[in-house]
């Protein structure tokens, strides 16, 4: 089949960079405000320090609980836009090639935001977890692990991320679970420690799925991307994106 739309623009950014491409197709908790102790009350300017924190860190508190609130409103509503997403759109946006690189692909541990990458080399290597979404089992057909990126002798030139939501600056709207926030901030930590070249991080996505600026709000904790693949091209949108890609 002659790749269109998502997949004729992914093909052209894998091909366009510039050393062969490894790929994935791919939080820490919120922050955890520190409890104050009081000082006697002799220590009357202590005290009102401890007091002037204390309001910081609750002024600090509502401010995250008002962005996660405002998170979780606009998840609800693209995933409604996506779920009232006329096919034959639907159909035209997505992606239908194989690009015969190196893959890695999640496998989600636990309920704690643990996600591990395991390399695969067809689609017959996938398996439907309880919630029947596709991922790697552990083992192959012949009882040996897996290989796992983070035990990989060499580095991911490119992961491909899921989201719900992204905007033209980087910002990525996930689905509330922290999996690739915490792996992505973890495989770059291993990066830094080998000396490697960070990876180009790519969301990929349907036209509706991009905001306008400001629409979504971020935290410490999210990891914002490199260039967005849509129907309309790709978009770069880092300084590394630029340099990587042939535009």
């Amino acid at each position: 089949m002659r790749p269109t739309g998502l997949s004729r623009k992914l093909k052209q950014l894998v091909v366009s960079m510039t050393q062969p491409c490894n790929f994935v197709t791919t939080t820490t908790n919120p922050l955890l405000l520190s409890r104050l102790t009081s000082y006697p009350p002799r220590y009357s300017h202590s005290l009102n320090f401890t007091t002037m924190m204390t309001n910081n860190n609750n002024e600090e508190q509502d401010h995250l609980n008002a962005l996660f609130k405002q998170k979780q409103l606009l998840r609800s509503r693209v995933r409604k836009e996506l779920k009232n997403m006329d096919p034959t759109l639907r159909s035209q946006e997505d992606d239908h090639t194989k690009m015969g690189k190196t893959l890695y692909v999640p496998r989600v541990e636990d309920k704690n935001s643990q996600m591990r990458m395991l390399n695969i080399s067809s689609i017959d290597d996938l398996i439907a977890n309880s919630m029947n979404i596709l991922e790697p089992a552990s083992v192959d057909g012949d009882g040996n692990e897996r290989k796992n990126v983070m035990q990989a002798n060499e580095p991911v030139d490119l992961f491909l991320l899921p989201g719900l939501a992204f905007d033209r600056s980087g910002r990525r709207l996930g689905r509330g679970g922290g999996y690739y926030d915490t792996f992505l901030k973890n495989y770059q930590e291993l990066v830094k420690v080998r000396d490697w070249k960070q990876p180009l991080l790519v969301a990929l996505s349907y036209s509706l799925q991009i905001l306008d600026e400001g629409v979504i709000p971020v935290t410490a904790n999210d990891v914002p991307v490199d260039a967005l693949v849509s129907p309309a091209g790709v978009i770069p949108i880092s300084p590394d994106a630029l340099d990587r890609m042939k535009i």
